[in-house]
């Protein structure tokens, strides 16, 4: 992960957050992600600061999207649940955004090297 960004007064303000995500060839999907704010508050997506879930996973590259049905997560209210992300590849950039812009945040990850 490169930046986590949260839109504020309709100016992206990037937050200090530290992850990764993989995608394998057996079609899963895995994140973790931590905040270095221990104080932070909780979201739907953390616990502690931390971020952490992964599941099976379907892309549409027509539309531009994929979906992770969500088979274990540290925030055990999205276990079940099916999310869906837009995403765009520049070269060995990966930028992710909500389906709902009104979220309001955007992640951008750059490939590591193998």
């Amino acid at each position: 992960m490169t930046t986590l960004e949260f839109q504020t007064d309709g100016q992206f303000e990037e937050v200090p957050f530290s992850g990764q995500i993989i995608f394998t060839d057996a079609g899963t999907v895995s994140v973790q992600a931590q905040n270095p704010d221990t104080s932070a508050a909780d979201t739907a997506y953390t616990v502690q600061g931390y971020e952490a879930f992964y599941g099976d996973a379907e892309i549409d590259a027509d539309a531009g999207t994929f979906s992770v049905d969500v088979e274990s997560a540290a925030a055990r209210d999205l276990i079940g649940q099916t999310l869906t992300r837009n995403y765009e590849v520049t070269d060995d950039t990966l930028v992710l955004t909500p389906i709902d812009p009104a979220e309001g945040w955007r992640v951008t990850y750059d490939r590591a090297a193998r």
